[in-house]
């Protein structure tokens, strides 16, 4: 059995070479922590733009390594976790945006990074606000809180 699929819709006509995937949707209002969205006691597909989304969204929450007893994901990850709990300075802020960019660019439905920019919250967190351009010419904005 597989996810239903709404085969009318422009994303899955047009943008397949971007993908399908589970839709991902932050656990309450406040929370920066994801989780699978649910309906009607299934899985939500997304495909297109919002499945390059849920990708990105995947890759910069997942620790490096995390995945290494997975031999398709060894090496998958974005490694800013490992600077999350040091010092605020502008250095530790600079590695972040290259350990994000390196992610971004080792995604093959990304044809081009528009921009990465770190912002710090007022919980002590990151904010990273990101613009990428897909394989298909789509432009994908989004945000995800570290």
């Amino acid at each position: 059995m597989s996810l239903p699929v709404n085969k009318n819709s422009d994303d899955y006509r047009f943008y397949k070479t971007l993908n399908m995937d589970v839709q991902l949707k932050p656990s309450s209002e406040t929370s920066q922590h994801y989780d699978v969205q649910m309906e009607n006691g299934d899985f939500v597909n997304v495909s297109g733009k919002k499945s390059l989304y849920n990708a990105i969204v995947i890759a910069i929450m997942t620790r490096f390594n995390e995945l290494q007893d997975i031999p398709l994901y060894n090496g998958f990850g974005c490694r800013a976790h490992e600077l999350i709990k040091a010092r605020k300075t502008e250095m530790v802020k600079y590695e972040i945006e290259l350990f994000i960019t390196e992610v971004l660019e080792n995604m093959r439905r990304i044809k081009e990074i528009n921009s990465v920019e770190l912002i710090e919250s007022e919980n002590h967190n990151y904010k990273i606000n990101y613009s990428v351009q897909s394989i298909n010419d789509e432009t994908v904005n989004g945000s995800v809180e570290l």
